[in-house]
């Protein structure tokens, strides 16, 4: 009897110490999984380790070009800091303004107006900024770049509505007539 205790027992614990290790692994393999899915998937953003990013392995920047790319997004990080609060502080505002039985409209549309004027410039400053980085590009690069942005616009296109009759859209398409495709 002692002998089938002793083999129960090991087989519990081998069974216990089986089940450790693939909770262990399960765990480990999807936390890195994950990461590499977002690495794959992540685009570059403002003063983000661009060396890391996908548009760098696809566009094969050289270690001069990322360097010259991450001091130019310091820079603009910098600069777009004190946009990235007034945005916060007026977004406050206005969902403050939802606590309000009846907010000023007029209050609400000029916070409206703030906001989309803040986003306008923020918009314009990214845009200008991609410009500066098309001119440390290679031509070949230059012409991979506009491929991957179209692609991007493509995959960050939000989905049609299952339960809506959606007119079909056309692919993004730049003002040169190229295709997101």
């Amino acid at each position: 009897m002692d002998k089938k205790v002793l083999i129960i027992i090991l087989i519990v614990s081998v069974a216990i110490n089986a089940a450790t290790l693939f909770t262990f692994g399960y765990f480990w393999w999807t936390k890195h999984a994950s990461v590499e899915r977002q690495d794959l998937l992540r685009r570059p953003h403002m003063a983000h380790d661009w060396q890391h990013t996908r548009i760098a392995r696809d566009l094969d920047l050289s270690k001069d070009q990322i360097d010259e790319i991450k001091k130019m997004n310091e820079e603009m990080r910098k600069e777009m800091w004190p946009m990235r609060e007034e945005l916060f502080t007026k977004r406050q505002e206005l969902m403050s303004l939802l606590k309000d039985n009846g907010p000023d409209s007029m209050r609400v549309d000029k916070l409206l107006k703030e906001i989309a004027a803040v986003q306008a410039e923020h918009e314009t400053k990214i845009f200008y900024r991609m410009l500066k980085i098309r001119e440390i590009l290679t031509p070949e690069q230059r012409e991979q770049l506009g491929g991957l942005l179209h692609r991007f616009m493509e995959e960050g296109r939000p989905p049609e509505p299952h339960h809506m009759s959606v007119p079909h859209h056309r692919p993004f398409e730049s003002p040169r007539g190229e295709g997101g495709q």
